[in-house]
């Protein structure tokens, strides 16, 4: 049987986030007997890009069996995708969901999937967490990631909606 090949794409190598992602999948990729190359787009969406297209397109190596990756900057890379998914590649798109999944999936008979947080769920579980933590505080201040590093708006309505005891949420 033949040997998959992944690509795998992440934003950098130098955060704590960034780095136990390298671990964990070096680690699946040993298990399953899979082989796995690990791409950096140093926070660039550009660079991400170009890195993925390229070996999408490579005539020197293998093609990989499918490419995964969590997308550097505020795009989720649609062309990208489109470009693997049209050469038989298949698609994972990590922490980041995108309106072009149902449609590859329509078009190309490869996997193509996305994962995300509920990041309502988040949010109200955060609000419950601080109501309990701060009992008598009538209202709190969040901080967040600008919309167009973290999608937090799901999250930040959710912590604002009543909790057991109902309190402010101000971001």
């Amino acid at each position: 049987m033949k040997k998959l090949r992944f690509l795998l794409s992440l934003t950098n190598d130098d955060n704590d986030y960034q780095i136990e992602q390298t671990s964990a999948a070096r680690h699946a990729a040993q298990k399953l007997g899979v082989d796995l190359e690990i791409v950096y787009a140093n926070n660039e969406g550009i660079v991400q890009s170009q890195q993925l297209l390229s070996s999408i397109q490579s005539r020197t190596v293998p093609l990989p069996d499918a490419i995964l990756f969590e997308p550097a900057g505020s795009s989720a890379h649609p062309h990208v995708a489109h470009a693997a998914a049209a050469a038989g590649i298949g698609v994972a798109l990590l922490n980041h969901d995108a309106n072009y999944i149902a449609e590859l999936r329509r078009l190309f008979s490869v996997p193509v999937f996305s994962t995300t947080s509920n990041h309502e769920d988040i949010g109200r579980i955060q609000g419950q967490q601080l109501s309990a933590l701060l009992p008598r505080a009538e209202t709190f201040s969040t901080s967040r990631a600008p919309p167009k590093v973290w999608p937090p708006n799901n999250a930040t309505l959710a912590c604002s909606k009543p909790n057991p005891r109902p309190c402010n949420c101000a971001s």
